[in-house]
């Protein structure tokens, strides 16, 4: 695993783009560049310059604001990792069906993605990308969390609203912004028709009692809650033939026996978390990602495309891009993971201690994982398979690059680090899971072979150039 480079935190609540400077052009975040309002039809000034198409050499900023907001509005609503993962990616698919039409390089992804067929042309004459991107995340975000908070549903109306203030406030004509709006909220009616046959609505409320098995599974301290999505693995995919199509590496064979492999999974994540040093704590914390206390892991890695666009300059097309191809692989990635997690069933290594290594001492000096253990099963490692999954898909698309990736939802305010590669952050967000005490290496290690199969798989399956 490579080392990350420590930066000085930077804290920049997200809350500041919430009243003014959302969606008027201005590059918000940290190492954001760039800034400058946006001409009319959605290309910057400076693009507007140089010449070119609105969407090849325009700004990305409408679409980074919407990322920010869904991460706050998952952030404060708290769904499970995967139903975020799914979220994530239908917003981030709206973008970009939004934006690729209009390009010399993308291509729709109808016909790539499992059961979404033709979608909208978009109309005659004039369109505003931006006033496009509000009316169809607009109306995908609105129907993902429709029972969400008062406040979280605001926030998406609002994000909308300020939007299309912005653009108005440009000069575009009123009724491009109308006719664009309406293009926009056809296209998410479209696509939400698609995700409502996904068949997440057949896995909410369904009874789940864990078998019962000296390896298998049970509810962990300190919350001891029930399964957490059992029932994932009948979500549609969107490129993956199948739910379990990836199989990761069967784990060592279960033994109780001290000094058996198995054990050995077990102490060294007991002994790793009896000595952690403060880099390690940190980061535990900073890939932490727990709901409600982020925005989830695939909201993390759908803010490092957010501010990698911001720092490295990236066009609109090709964060849509980015962003859709990123979301695919998250989905994906948790669903695969997910499936197997309920296959193999195995139990966290904080029960394995209790049970069978600290048995003998008393349940107020035996060992608690630094980060609570989730509620569903080991294997593999959910942070693991994702961000292999996320950064192989980036680099593919991207390169080796640097950024700095600002985390807001990590302790204190939030943290801030750098990266050499997105193969380094993902490694140490797999890592992170053995300092927080709530993997086996194994889980960890095949969990990351397992997210780069996933992520060569959508970069096999999913055409986004032209």
């Amino acid at each position: 695993m490579g080392r990350s480079r420590a930066v000085t935190p930077v804290h920049q609540p997200l809350a500041l783009t919430r009243r003014g400077l959302l969606g008027a052009g201005v590059g918000v975040g940290a190492g954001a560049v760039g800034v400058g309002v946006a001409g009319p039809g959605g290309l910057s000034t400076s693009a507007m310059a140089a010449g070119g198409n609105p969407s090849d050499s325009g700004s990305p900023d409408c679409v980074n604001a919407w990322i920010d907001t869904l991460f706050d509005v998952t952030w404060a609503e708290g769904p499970s990792p995967t139903n975020a993962a799914r979220m994530y990616a239908y917003c981030a698919l709206a973008m970009y069906e939004s934006v690729a039409p209009h390009t010399q390089t993308l291509r729709s992804l109808t016909g790539q993605l499992s059961d979404l067929g033709g979608l909208p042309r978009p109309p005659a004459g004039r369109v505003d990308l931006p006033c496009v991107v509000a009316g169809s995340v607009g109306a995908v975000a609105g129907r993902l969390f429709a029972e969400a908070s008062a406040s979280s549903r605001e926030l998406l109306a609002e994000t909308m609203t300020s939007q299309v203030a912005a653009r108005r406030s440009t000069g575009v004509p009123a009724g491009v912004i109308r006719t664009s709006l309406e293009h926009g909220r056809r296209l998410g009616a479209r696509l939400n028709a698609w995700i409502d046959t996904d068949g997440y609505a057949g896995t909410v409320g369904r009874a789940y009692t864990p078998p019962a098995g000296p390896d298998l599974w049970r509810p962990t301290p300190p919350n001891f809650g029930a399964a957490i999505e059992p029932y994932w693995s009948e979500v549609r995919p969107l490129v993956l033939r199948t739910a379990a199509e990836v199989a990761p590496a069967p784990p060592v064979s279960f033994s109780t026996v001290e000094g058996s492999p198995f054990w050995e999974q077990a102490n060294l994540t007991l002994q790793t978390g009896l000595a952690l040093t403060a880099s390690q704590r940190r980061i535990a914390m900073f890939w932490r990602d727990n709901p409600v206390t982020s925005g989830l892991p695939s909201g993390h890695w759908m803010r490092v495309v957010r501010q990698f666009s911001a720092q490295h300059g990236l066009s609109l097309a090709e964060t849509v891009e980015a962003y859709a191809r990123v979301g695919v692989a998250l989905h994906d990635a948790f669903l695969n993971c997910w499936t197997w997690k309920y296959r193999y069933r195995l139990l966290r290594p904080v029960s394995y201690v209790h049970e069978y290594i600290q048995a003998d001492l008393p349940p107020a000096q035996q060992w608690q994982s630094f980060v609570n253990s989730p509620q569903f099963p080991e294997y593999s490692s959910g942070h693991s398979v994702a961000s292999r999954a996320a950064s192989t898909v980036l680099t593919d698309l991207l390169g080796e690059r640097t950024y700095v990736d600002h985390h807001p939802a990590a302790p204190g305010g939030g943290d801030t680090r750098g990266f050499d590669s997105f193969h380094q952050a993902a490694d140490e967000a797999a890592i992170s899971r053995l300092y927080g005490g709530i993997h086996y290496l194994m889980g960890i290690e095949n969990g990351k072979a397992q997210g780069d199969d996933i992520g060569a798989l959508v970069i096999d399956r999913l055409r986004t150039r032209r």
